[in-house]
């Protein structure tokens, strides 16, 4: 069984997807993917050598080395041509090692990116949107206490405002991330005992924008 975080990647797969999941760990999602015949095939890879392994071992245990092939290297550079990827699944990382990840040649035969970032999801928005990629889905939940983010990208181009790329064009109309930004917002506030002019009107005019969108979310 895996976890919520990681099944929450699943359904943004199609069945004809021709994947690659970026720093695979354990290959658990891999080996899920498969078994459910939500693909036929995948490539992962994993800079560390360790957590390859252990993820090899889990494919063998699961008779699964003709469907998923493990390589060891750094993300897009373990492709070439004739792997034919046009789908990146890239999860448990954060935004900065993510785009130094796809700051690769071949992200130009990519179709799709299913990017789930530990943080710094504007700036995420903002750089995926300058390869050529558009905003085609986003998703917050919750999975063991934790909260999680799903961006998925897709090759085209789209404008957006400048708050919809700091909150999302979708998440904008959540009201469970609007509420989650808005407490963060909030803690932030109390921390700061003797905040300077400046830095209490940008909080102020940040929880005034989040109840706002929070209000029209009904």
């Amino acid at each position: 069984m895996i976890s919520k975080r990681l099944k929450s990647l699943a359904k943004y797969l199609n069945y004809d997807d021709l994947v690659i999941d970026i720093g695979c760990d354990h290959a658990l999602l891999d080996i899920y993917l498969i078994n459910n015949n939500l693909i036929p095939k995948i490539i992962v890879s994993d800079i560390h050598k360790l957590a390859l392994e252990a993820g090899i071992n889990n494919i063998k245990k699961s008779n699964l080395e003709e469907k998923i092939d493990a390589r060891l290297g750094n993300g897009l550079e373990v492709l070439d041509k004739k792997d034919n990827i046009d789908t990146v699944l890239i999860s448990g990382m954060g935004t900065s090692t993510i785009l130094s990840i796809l700051n690769n040649n071949y992200l130009t035969n990519i179709k799709k990116l299913v990017l789930q970032s530990n943080n710094n999801h504007e700036e995420l928005r903002k750089k995926i949107i300058l390869f050529g990629f558009y905003i085609a889905d986003e998703e917050y939940f919750i999975d063991n206490k934790k909260n999680y983010i799903n961006i998925v990208f897709k090759k085209g181009k789209k404008k957006y405002t400048k708050n919809e790329l700091k909150y999302g064009p979708f998440l904008i109309k959540d009201v469970s991330y609007l509420n989650f930004e808005l407490n963060n917002c909030l803690k932030i506030k109390d921390l700061i005992k003797k905040p300077k002019l400046k830095q209490k009107i940008s909080l102020n005019l940040e929880i005034k924008k989040l109840n706002k969108y929070i209000k029209r979310c009904g």
